[in-house]
């Protein structure tokens, strides 16, 4: 019995839901709050640490006490993540700036994955309920209906592969919310249910940086025979055609970019990052006000001693794709927009995760 089948997301959660919830919280910051606010009831008290709840300094024990507790429970795999390695990396003047980078550092393990990935899905349910108040009976046979008839198409990179994160995501689609295989398929092969009558589609994949890798899914010409060729962008025109996009993480970025240019997708990731998730931002969360001056020198200067490029943006470059200045990974993947430092591999640099 999978939660997206059967459990709409009106329906009252269980007590394993709310842990759940509780569990992926400890990695969400809010916007008024320091990054470690949310951890206290779990991970600080277990330790029994209690440091100071402003977004001020945090101390290297108190990081390290963290990412220990995190492998104790399990949401750090062990041996996967190698935070005491990674610090070996950085001089004794640089430890404060690292520190908080990896304070920062944002891991989702497969657990947590496949709950956000039925959450992202499951809120559809709220764009679905009628107008008028319906039973519950009636609200969960309209989303078996729902769930019964869309197709699953993950969305795919500028030279589609089968490594595409979208592919492990559509996989997912089986697994996790219970989606029939036959519904779960390639661009053209959608295509050709779609031109057959097939009215909704949900895309799926884990992360959405520019945006870029979307809209080139949505834009891209299809081919269907030798003579003829079409883009969902265009399906979308056509009557009754409903589309949909869960990806777990969506940054502000990519999320304006896909709601400007795709009007007809509706859009709704687990979570949304603003802008001030970007360690080069002059605003961003990452930094205390005693650091955040020096932030962008250090982070340019340790770059340059690993060896990592500057390419204005391009792949592997110091500042992350795009310049996005992220500091996150999924157990399966290491988004382009993630910066190197925690990667890299080369000139003696030892990664936090490695890159698969």
């Amino acid at each position: 019995m999978s939660i997206a089948r059967f459990l709409p997301h009106s329906a009252t959660p269980t007590s394993r839901t709310r842990r759940v919830r509780a569990v992926v919280e400890c990695f969400w910051i809010e916007e008024n709050a320091c990054w470690v606010d949310l951890s206290i009831p779990c991970w600080m008290l277990y330790k029994g640490m209690v440091p100071s709840l402003s977004p001020s300094e945090v101390p290297p024990k108190f990081v390290t006490a963290k990412c220990d507790y995190f492998v104790d429970v399990q949401l750090w795999p062990p041996h996967k993540l190698r935070p005491e390695a990674w610090l070996t990396n950085f001089k004794s003047d640089e430890m404060p700036f690292a520190v908080h980078l990896l304070n920062a550092f944002l891991y989702y393990s497969d657990h947590l994955i496949d709950h956000l990935f039925g959450g992202a899905f499951q809120s559809l349910s709220e764009i679905l309920h009628p107008a008028q108040p319906a039973g519950f009976l009636e609200i969960q046979s309209g989303w078996r209906n729902f769930v019964d008839s869309l197709l699953i198409i993950p969305v795919e990179g500028a030279l589609p592969n089968i490594t595409d994160s979208g592919m492990s995501y559509a996989a997912r689609a089986r697994h996790v919310l219970g989606i029939n295989e036959s519904r779960i398929l390639p661009a053209q092969q959608a295509v050709r249910q779609m031109l057959g009558g097939g009215k909704t589609v949900v895309f799926v994949d884990d992360f959405v940086g520019t945006g870029e890798q979307f809209l080139r899914t949505w834009n891209r010409r299809i081919a269907i025979s030798e003579s003829f060729a079409v883009t969902f962008e265009r399906l979308s025109e056509l009557p009754g055609m409903r589309f949909y996009y869960c990806p777990l993480i969506c940054t502000e970025v990519g999320y304006g970019a896909i709601v400007s240019q795709c009007p007809k997708v509706v859009l709704r990731p687990a979570h949304v990052l603003s802008t001030r998730y970007n360690a080069l931002a002059s605003d961003s969360i990452i930094w205390p006000d005693s650091l955040r001056s020096a932030a962008y020198g250090f982070l340019r200067t340790v770059s340059e001693r690993a060896g990592i490029p500057d390419s204005n943006g391009a792949e592997d470059d110091w500042r992350g794709y795009r310049q996005m200045g992220l500091s996150l990974a999924f157990a399966n993947s290491v988004p382009d927009a993630t910066m190197p430092l925690f990667y890299w591999e080369k000139n003696g640099w030892k990664p936090l995760i490695r890159r698969t």
